[in-house]
Parts: C-alpha cells; sequence; structure tokens
C-alpha cells in the first residue's frame, strides 16, 4: 500500500478515521506515516506503521487506493 497526504485510513485495530499528513520515514522494511484526527473538538495527531492502517473512504468502509492509480 502506498499511502499519500490526504487519504483518510484506520487503524486495523479499530478507531477513528483519520487523515494522513505525511509520510515520517521509509525502510526497506518499514514505513512510518503522521496522520490526524478530530475527536471531542480536539485535534490529535501520531505516526503509524504503515501496514497497521487500512485505507478506508469518509464512510470507514474499506478503500483501495492502489487502485486508482
Amino acid at each position: 500500500m502506498q499511502l499519500r497526504p490526504g487519504n483518510l485510513v484506520k487503524h486495523r485495530s479499530g478507531g477513528p478515521i483519520m487523515v494522513v499528513d505525511r509520510e515520517v520515514s521509509h525502510s526497506s522494511n518499514e514505513s512510518l506515516v503522521s496522520c490526524s484526527w478530530v475527536e471531542a473538538g480536539q485535534r490529535h495527531s501520531a505516526s503509524f506503521k504503515e501496514d497497521s492502517l487500512q485505507a478506508v473512504n469518509g464512510d470507514g468502509s474499506p478503500r483501495d487506493y492502489d487502485a486508482e492509480t
């Protein structure tokens, strides 16, 4: 999966829908991306391993961004 800034994602274990802000680091075996989301009126951000995230649509349903390129 190649996530890009602006893509919507959700952690595979659940949680809120987030927006990818940027790629933080990339190595041959791991990629970290910075994501942000709003919860209870407050903006949050954190970095996640790309393979722990699932691309989603605005309603939370799965999405394949790679198929759209």
